[in-house]
């Protein structure tokens, strides 16, 4: 392990002799003002010696053979421009946007959410446009008025949610921060509520495998977070919420450059829900008392050769969470029976770094580090079951890029390293296991523009408890005209399961939790398509979206509802297990800051229970969602309004040996809907909104609420909303 370090330090730290070149700054001119670019590619004629503009819009790139010497400056919606120049010297360069733009680029630049033509990978940008016609109040509810992603609870009880894409549970799905394994190991269930809405300026989800640069943990998809950034962000900015539920919110950022080479932002989160609510009338409150201090503060360096970046920053959360009946006293009725209660306590650090070093002589070579520890504890209890759980995670990824003779074979390779360190207790059994895993990646991406492009990846890893295996990914693309692409994906996952904190839902049940067998990791693998066309009606853009994956299990942990009314089983996989999804979108402009957003989405998912195949539970096989913005002139006012369809599911097997407490074979479908309006001032927005403005809510959805300690209670079978209609408001200040 010191070898593996000391190697790694070693490549970050040595840094390339610097060079005297051209210097200059590259802007783009909007609303007659000159703005930084950053990210042009610039380099001399027929050569391989350039660079990319900083963050600030400077670069300096070697001199050439001899002057003068044509230097090329590139970037994608912008004419390709070439500047000649006599002898060394500093040079300014105003980009003009391109007569000839894609459609798709431009929707990239206008749309709230928007579906990359450039890469190879299906990436969906939701921008911080798009969550802002919600409240947001963390990442859980950011997918409100998103189609690829769904967000349900976990039970009726404790408030945790969860994520789904391609018809499973968002285990499957990699979550990241900025490129950085966030919500895995203990935090699947509760980690959503932690990363605050206001934080966020872009999500970005991919569905399917992906990059092998990332780990090989993916098999749905990867979601990754973009936080605000120190130099783009807001001086101050404040933003307060509240619901008629009880629920308040403070978010206040802190943004500062200190000088040309240094500057920070700090985030501060806190949040409190305190009134004791039970609409359904079943005994239960419908949402968790709830206390959360979240703390961020983040730091950006860049090097006065222009050639070092670095960001690093920590995290600190502290949440306390109480639920059950509606006069449950933790102090009195903790380990009774007079009261069934919850209590969720948990704490979190995180400490990160991205270390990156460019070429001043290649464009596109450059060599990254990412680093990260997190260490989070957990102490609950639910009843008289107690839970507790500690994860302490460290994670390395070390990433060189290039070129190979052109910048249309362009590679990645590199290393990484992830050391797991688990320990839990349930009730009288304590679990813990150690795990870590070296690996080694190469990713191969072959581009030809407006044809076709390749991105071919493996990585081999060591697991410390299962051994070597390969995790191999293959994406394509093609251009049938240049408004109009077609991709596919094939690629392969593997992940080991944490069955306790993944299914949180078992512990608000009075079923007895049975693990039968020796578990195994779970390995899959997961097959796309995708097809994309931009196109306009009476000069109003039109963006359809159609896509279809599958995902087929070697080996999955399955969890049994269907067996046993008493039991919850854990057990491998014993025969099939797949899913299909298909998804079609339609975006439309429909007149001028009027549109409109319509999508269906068909899931086909089964697993083998007890040797037969049947349909996974809880999952609705068919989906609606159509969204209408309007924004007025100058963005003043802002309408949003969401409505949302669900389809039937299967509710799992026999419930109550007790007929009283049986339920149908199959939940009714329902519709959600959404809306909020904005009021836009110089330097405050003012928003009202409401949700489930049709007042909607599952019935029943605690079995046997009234005796919580005896063999038929159960909160885990949750099929639809928990909450009724809720109405908020909030202020935003911003200060530039």
């Amino acid at each position: 392990m010191k070898l593996f370090y000391s190697i790694i330090l070693t490549f970050v730290f040595i840094i390339p002799a610097y060079t005297q070149g051209v210097q200059g700054i590259v802007y783009e001119n909007k609303n007659g003002k000159n703005l930084p670019l950053p990210g042009v590619n610039i380099f001399w004629l027929n050569t391989y010696t350039g660079t990319v503009s900083n963050p600030d819009g400077t670069f300096e790139v070697n001199n050439p053979e001899r002057f003068p010497a044509k230097l090329i400056v590139s970037f994608v919606g912008f004419k390709t421009d070439t500047v000649v120049v006599d002898n060394p010297t500093r040079i300014t360069v105003i980009m003009k946007n391109s007569v000839d733009l894609k459609v798709v680029e431009i929707s990239e630049r206008i749309q709230s959410t928007s579906i990359s033509s450039m890469t190879s990978i299906n990436v969906e940008t939701i921008s911080s446009k798009e969550l802002l016609k919600a409240a947001c109040c963390n990442l859980a509810e950011s997918f409100e008025t998103n189609a690829s992603v769904d967000v349900s609870y976990t039970d009726a009880v404790s408030g945790a949610r969860q994520i789904q894409m391609l018809g499973l549970d968002g285990t499957y799905t990699q979550i990241m921060t900025e490129n950085i394994p966030a919500i895995r190991g203990l935090t699947s269930s509760s980690g959503l509520g932690f990363i605050p809405g206001t934080w966020i300026e872009s999500i970005q989800v991919t569905k399917g495998t992906g990059s092998v640069i990332n780990g090989y943990e993916s098999l749905t998809g990867a979601i990754n977070v973009e936080f605000q950034k120190p130099l783009e962000a807001d001086r101050v900015f404040v933003n307060t919420y509240a619901n008629h539920r009880g629920r308040y919110e403070l978010n206040v950022h802190l943004a500062h450059k200190l000088n040309d080479n240094w500057s920070t932002l700090l985030f501060t989160h806190g949040s409190t829900v305190n009134q004791r609510l039970d609409q359904d009338k079943n005994g239960f409150l419908d949402t968790p008392l709830l206390k959360q201090v979240n703390v961020f503060n983040r730091w950006q360096y860049t090097g006065k050769e222009k050639k070092v970046f670095a960001q690093f920053g920590v995290k600190a959360l502290a949440e306390e969470r109480t639920a059950g009946q509606v006069f449950f006293n933790p102090k009195t009725d903790y380990g009774t029976q007079n009261a069934y209660g919850i209590g969720i306590e948990s704490r979190q650090f995180e400490a990160f770094s991205k270390t990156g070093l460019n070429s001043q002589a290649r464009p596109f070579r450059s060599l990254g580090l990412i680093s990260n520890f997190k260490h989070y504890k957990q102490e609950s209890f639910f009843g008289l079951r107690n839970y507790s759980g500690e994860q302490n995670t460290v994670y390395l990824n070390l990433i060189y890029q290039d070129f190979i003779y052109t910048t249309d074979h362009k590679i990645k390779t590199g290393l990484s390293f992830l050391s797991d360190n688990y320990s839990e207790s349930y009730n009288d059994s304590a679990f813990s296991r150690q795990e870590q895993v070296p690996g080694v990646f190469a990713e191969y991406n072959y581009d030809i523009e407006n044809k076709y492009s390749i991105l071919a990846g493996i990585r081999g890893d060591y697991h410390s408890m299962y051994g070597v295996f390969p995790t191999p990914r293959l994406h394509i693309k093609y251009h049938f005209m240049p408004k109009t692409y077609f991709r596919l994906s094939a690629g392969r996952g593997f992940r080991v399961a944490n069955i306790f904190s993944e299914n949180s839902a078992i512990m608000a049940s009075s079923r007895s939790i049975h693990v039968g067998e020796n578990l195994l990791p779970e390995i899959g693998w997961s097959y796309g398509a995708s097809f994309t066309h931009h196109f306009s009606i009476v000069k109003k853009a039109i963006t359809w979206n159609t896509d279809f994956f599958r995902t087929d299990f070697i080996n999955q942990i399955v969890v049994d509802y269907d067996r046993n009314i008493n039991q919850i089983l854990f057990y491998n996989l014993q025969g099939k297990s797949y899913s299909n999804s298909f998804q079609t979108e339609l975006i439309i402009e429909a007149i001028e800051n009027l549109e409109f957003k319509s999508a269906y989405k068909w899931y086909d998912v089964k697993t083998t229970y007890n040797e037969e195949l049947l349909s996974k539970p809880l999952v609705s096989g068919h989906r609606v969602l159509l969204n209408a913005t309007y924004y007025s002139k100058f963005d003043k006012w802002k309408f949003d309004a969401t409505a949302k369809w669900y389809g039937s599911t299967r509710i799992p097997g026999e419930h109550s040996s007790n007929t009283e407490f049986h339920l149908p074979e199959r939940s009714q479908s329902y519709w959600i809907f959404l809306a909020q309006i904005t009021r836009s001032f110089k330097k405050m927005d003012i928003y009202l909104g409401g949700e489930n403005l049709s007042n909607f809510m599952q019935h029943n959805p605690i079995i046997a609420p009234q005796d919580p300690f005896g063999p038929d209670f159960d909160a885990s079978l949750v099929w639809g909303p928990l909450m009724g209609r809720v109405i908020y408001a909030g202020i935003r200040v911003k200060i530039k």
